[in-house]
């Protein structure tokens, strides 16, 4: 999976600054902030929990006195679909597919909630593909139900969160394996109808702007707090991960920044040899960063803004803020995320490697960058924004600075992100049309274009 886990120096989220010379690597994908369950063991048999499949028939008996179970038809579905299909297609690099293929299974296999997950990302895996009829998935798909795709994502999730209550050094690996597997699990479900439906109106969209939780519900914000969360496994367990079976997720080449000392101007060998969507994105993506800090810079303080703001219940995320100045600060240093996020793109886009690099081979560079690493860098306090019922004008500049990291992600090219952001795009340009505001619906022009056009390069 592209870049599960990464080094961001600059995150405030992910830094942890381990007793090691080298920076802790980040997470780029990563699970909630949970809460600490109960101390038991809700897999155990003492509680009567159920096996695996929970529609498994019981032990029957034939005349010759013959113990006989029936297969779980389901569950040995998915797993199939999991050992042919995702492990293979979760990175471009051969050591992490490794860890997919074998590392991660073996882990599993030890482990019935962590089972339970990846049956639940085999599963999703699977009906996106059928949503999608693609025509390079596997022939004649026999699906398993949603229903019970989504069972075994519960199941899992709830002995995570048992399993995060107690996390030592001997549950440490489980616990990273968990993340990833949910994390996955998170991105891949932006792609599925069921979990994320494009049925909204421009008309239903106005009654939404000004109710938070419905707004919330339509862009699906609930993914992003999938993504936070691994800190505390890396920072607790860094010493005994740094060297386990997953170590390969915590290692990214281009960890170290190097790019931010690269020349403005860099070679263009790469670009012009680019898919028409990454050529697009790195013709735009300099001044699209730098009209949204002219606006924040613009921002009036609105007059209404502390009464808007009282009642208001705090998010679970953080300490709301309770001023103009607050707000902006966030946003501030959101937009300064986006434009290192930006930046790592371009030099990517523009360094020289072959003459005539593959998408593959970008791709990979991508992973290696961490590009994937934004949704835990994100600060609490913007996040927080998008829950409350600001002003129409700071909500809307909130989505819009979404909406740009949104647009980093559909440039990769991978089953649990292929098609997901631009849904999410197209639901925040129909939230800002509904504000009236040109000054924002024109900040949504460039994502709009970079989208329309296509990913892969012509042969």
């Amino acid at each position: 999976m592209d870049a599960i886990l990464a080094n961001s120096e600059e995150s405030s989220v992910m830094n942890f600054n381990p007793p090691a010379a080298h920076a802790l690597p980040e997470a780029n994908i990563a699970l909630t902030p949970y809460r600490a369950a109960p101390s038991s063991d809700a897999f155990g048999p003492s509680n009567g929990a159920p096996p695996l499949d929970a529609t498994l028939p019981a032990i029957f008996s034939n005349h010759n006195s013959h113990a006989r179970v029936d297969l779980p038809m389901n569950d040995l579905k998915l797993l199939q679909f999991f050992n042919s299909y995702t492990a293979k297609q979760m990175s471009p690099h051969p050591r992490r597919t490794i860890v997919w293929q074998r590392i991660i299974p073996e882990i599993a296999c030890n482990n019935r909630y962590l089972m339970h997950l990846l049956l639940a990302l085999g599963g999703i895996h699977m009906i996106t593909e059928r949503e999608a009829n693609s025509t390079s998935g596997p022939e004649d798909l026999d699906t398993v139900d949603f229903a019970i795709v989504m069972e075994h994502h519960q199941r899992g999730l709830e002995g995570f969160r048992e399993e995060m209550s107690c996390i030592s050094p001997s549950n440490a690996e489980d616990l990273l394996a968990g993340s990833v597997l949910l994390v996955a699990f998170a991105f891949a479900s932006l792609m599925v109808q069921e979990l994320n439906p494009l049925n909204r109106t421009p008309e239903e969209m106005n009654g939404i702007t000004g109710n938070s939780s419905s707004a919330n519900d339509v862009l699906r914000l609930n993914w992003l707090y999938l993504n936070r969360g691994v800190t505390s496994i890396l920072h607790e367990q860094w010493d005994v991960l740094k060297s386990s079976r997953l170590r390969q997720m915590l290692v990214f080449s281009q960890h170290d920044g190097c790019w931010k000392d690269s020349p403005f101007a860099l070679p263009p060998s790469r670009l012009s040899r680019c898919s028409p969507r990454l050529v697009k994105f790195a013709e735009g993506a300099s001044q699209a960063v730098a009209n949204i800090k002219a606006s924040l810079r613009a921002l009036e303080p609105a007059r209404d803004y502390l009464s808007s703001c009282s009642g208001t219940p705090t998010s679970h995320l953080s300490e709301s803020p309770t001023t103009l100045d607050s707000v902006v600060d966030a946003h501030s240093e959101t937009i300064d995320i986006l434009d290192t996020l930006y930046l790592r793109i371009l030099f990517i886009l523009r360094c020289e490697a072959t003459d005539n690099p593959a998408d593959m081979e970008i791709q990979l560079d991508f992973e290696e960058a961490a590009i994937l690493a934004w949704p835990v860098q994100l600060p609490s306090p913007f996040l927080a924004s998008l829950e409350r019922g600001e002003p129409n004008y700071l909500r809307g500049h909130s989505l819009v600075i979404l909406a740009h990291f949104y647009l980093a992600s559909t440039l990769l090219d991978t089953w649990f992100l292929r098609g997901a952001f631009e849904r999410e795009i197209l639901k925040v340009n129909t939230l800002i049309g509904s504000l009236n505001d040109s000054q924002l619906s024109t900040f949504m022009l460039w994502p709009n274009e970079v989208v329309a056009s296509t990913l892969r390069s012509t042969p």
